[in-house]
């Protein structure tokens, strides 16, 4: 993902790379960004000591790799972030204000976000048997929603 054409939307690196070296090249540039910051903030200040932290130069991202940053850190975000998520949680037994606490928001904006979710995932199995959710699983999510 060195290229502006890899890296232009969270999709592309989504679909790019699996999120383990999504991580790792955005841990990558993301250190790269601050070491360069910290650089010129220490000769900002006139206190940037070559012998102790090398004499090399540490250039600032590229604004095609600052475009990469950004689609990595969405991609990423999306990727744990996923509604999936949540619905495991709750067929594991936790509880809707459970959920509400950890995602910082509160039941009835949960419910709603996972009635959605669950809505997209019927709409998806319909055009595609093989993905989303049955009739089945999808009434027994929607009564999950509205418990």
């Amino acid at each position: 993902m060195t290229t502006p054409e890899h890296s232009t939307t969270w999709r592309d690196a989504r679909y790019d790379m699996p999120v383990s070296r999504q991580l790792e090249r955005y841990d990558k540039l993301a250190a790269q960004d601050a070491s360069a910051r910290a650089r010129v903030e220490l000769v900002a200040r006139g206190i940037y000591d070559p012998a102790r932290y090398g004499a090399e130069d540490r250039p600032p991202l590229t604004a095609a790799e600052h475009i990469e940053l950004l689609a990595l850190a969405e991609s990423i975000a999306r990727t744990v972030r996923h509604p999936a998520n949540i619905h495991h949680a709750l067929l594991a037994g936790v509880t809707w204000a459970e959920v509400a606490h950890v995602m910082d928001s509160d039941e009835a904006t949960v419910r709603r976000d996972y009635q959605q979710w669950a809505d997209d995932q019927h709409d998806l199995h319909r055009q595609y048997p093989h993905l989303g959710m049955t009739a089945d699983e999808y009434a027994a999510a929607t009564a999950r929603a509205r418990r």
